[in-house]
This record gives structure tokens, C-alpha cells and sequence, in this order.
């Protein structure tokens, strides 16, 4: 007959660690320290873009009436006015400088998503003699500051006679040595297993290029779009140069020129203009932030 197995042996095991849970009161402290924490560094970076938007409300009178001493009334407009909207739209025509800035971003943003895709796509899919070597001469290109290259670049755009266009403006910053690397990064970690299947049924390069590379770097493209659209958006001394014509201005170089001689910069106005120059790109990055983040992210893994 089968006696039953002893389990006396069970005693002699170790005792399972203890866990022990964070008090509640230690995790709403933390909780309520972190929030408090986000909450002073939000507003250190907000305030700044709210004090101007609220100064957009407000007259040249009250501008300088209420800057000091410090009160409410130096942040919030006692009486607030659209004037300086309207005259940024009436007398200096800026609704042209906004449509002019948007023209040339969604163009450069476009010319450089293409132009460094496919650079992009050569450097990390590709193998040839000198690949890497050719990829370390662009990337060298990036060293070389802007001021050094100005005359230059001008003396080009004369000699394609394009100079006063919109192309004058983004074409010389299409081929960008950042948005190379950026997309190069990306492309490396997409697994080479891909292009061989696709490869096996009958895929082209360029199919490859376009089915399934750009689908799987996604983030990356995103990012660059979004870092082009605000080198384009913010761009100043280079629209100065080449755009002669005030009609074909862009927004920067438009509020720049909110003054005329022998008067007191128009503040207010300044600030409107500033204040709608800032909401596109606000608007911009709150939409894409999840994409712009894991961009970054994932196109610095590998070197």
C-alpha cells in the first residue's frame, strides 16, 4: 500500500520575501511634490508667451502705464482692444507676410522630407565603396557656420536669377545635413530581413524605399518635418537678404519692421504679431509631440 508523500520538507524552504508597499500617504506626498514640480516648471516657461499675448489686448498707454510696479494690471489688460490686430492686418497688410511664411515652411518641409529620405535611405540600406566616408563629408558640411556660407549661397541664387522668390528662400536649405543623419539613424534599425523579402517578390529599390522603409520610420519623418517647418518659420537673416519685395516677405522679417522712423517701436502691435507667429507652431508640436519624442528617441540608439 502507497503512503501519502511527506511534506516535512516544506518547512525547511525559504520563507518568501516580503514585499512592502509604499505607505499612501509617501505616495500622494510624491505624487502632489511631482505634480507641484511640473506645474512651477510649466509656468516658468509659460508665463513669458502669456505675458505677450495679454500684452497684444493692451494700448502703448497701458503698456508703459502698468510695467512697473508690478500689479495685475502689468500682466492682464484693464482694458482689453483688438486695435492692434486690427492695424497689423489693415495698416501693415501682415495677413500677406503670414500667408507668404506658410507657403515657404509646407515647401521646405515637403523638398526636405524627399531630399534627405532618399540620401537617408542610400547611406543606411545601401553598401558600396566609400559609403561611409561620403556620409562623413556631409555630415562635416553641418560644422560650417551659416555666416561663412551666406555670400555664397547669395552669389547663387543671383547667378540662377531666383533671387526675390520663394524658391530663394527654402532651396538652399533642402539638402540638410541634420535631417540626413536623422532619418540615416532611423533607417539603420529597420531590420534588413524586410528588404530581402520584399526583394524575393520582385520589389524594386524604389518600392522597397517606399513600402517599407518610410512606413516603418514614421517618427523620424515626423520630426524632421516638424524641426523644418520651424527653421523655415523662424528663419530671419536669410529672408532679409533675398526677399527684397515686401509682398513677398516672411513673418519675421514682417514683425521686425513694425516701426517707422522718428517713432516709438508700435509695442502692442509688435506683440500681436509676435503672439499669432507663435500660435502655428504651438499648435504644431502639441499635435505631434508624441511623434517628435519617440523620434528623437529611437534615431539616437545606434551610432
Amino acid at each position: 500500500m502507497r503512503t501519502a508523500p511527506s511534506l516535512d520538507h516544506l518547512d525547511r524552504l525559504p520563507a518568501a520575501p516580503t514585499v512592502h508597499a509604499q505607505p499612501v500617504g509617501r505616495r500622494v506626498i510624491s505624487k502632489s511634490a511631482e505634480a507641484l514640480g511640473m506645474t512651477f516648471v510649466t509656468l516658468i516657461f509659460a508665463t513669458p508667451f502669456l505675458w505677450m499675448l495679454f500684452s497684444s489686448f493692451k494700448t502703448t498707454g497701458d503698456l508703459f502705464r502698468y510695467s512697473y510696479p508690478l500689479t495685475w494690471k502689468t500682466f492682464i489688460p484693464p482694458s482689453p482692444t483688438l486695435a492692434n490686430y486690427e492695424s497689423i492686418f489693415v495698416r501693415w497688410h501682415f495677413g500677406r507676410n503670414l500667408l507668404n511664411s506658410l507657403v515657404v515652411s509646407s515647401a521646405q518641409v515637403a523638398a526636405t522630407l524627399i531630399i534627405c529620405s532618399l540620401a537617408a535611405f542610400v547611406f543606411a540600406r545601401l553598401r558600396f565603396r566609400g559609403r561611409d566616408l561620403l556620409f562623413g563629408l556631409v555630415m562635416l558640411t553641418a560644422l560650417i557656420p551659416f555666416e561663412v556660407n551666406m555670400i555664397p549661397l547669395f552669389v547663387v541664387v543671383r547667378s540662377l536669377n531666383i533671387q526675390d522668390s520663394y524658391a530663394a528662400v527654402f532651396l538652399p536649405w533642402i539638402a540638410s545635413p541634420f535631417g540626413i543623419f536623422l532619418l540615416r539613424q532611423s533607417f539603420i534599425e529597420i531590420p534588413h530581413d524586410l528588404d530581402d523579402a520584399a526583394t524575393v517578390d520582385g520589389a524594386s529599390l524604389l518600392q522597397i524605399f517606399w513600402n517599407v522603409t518610410i512606413p516603418s520610420a514614421r517618427p523620424a519623418l515626423v520630426t524632421l518635418a516638424m524641426m523644418s517647418f520651424l527653421w523655415s518659420w523662424n528663419a530671419f537673416l536669410w529672408p532679409l537678404i533675398v526677399i527684397q519685395n515686401p509682398t513677398k516677405q516672411l513673418i519675421q522679417v514682417a514683425v521686425a519692421t513694425f516701426t517707422v522712423p522718428q517713432e516709438l517701436p508700435a509695442w502692442g502691435e509688435i506683440f500681436a504679431a509676435s503672439s499669432i507667429a507663435t500660435i502655428p507652431v504651438l499648435i504644431l508640436f502639441i499635435a505631434l509631440q508624441r511623434y517628435y519624442i519617440r523620434g528623437v528617441v529611437l534615431s539616437g540608439v545606434k551610432g
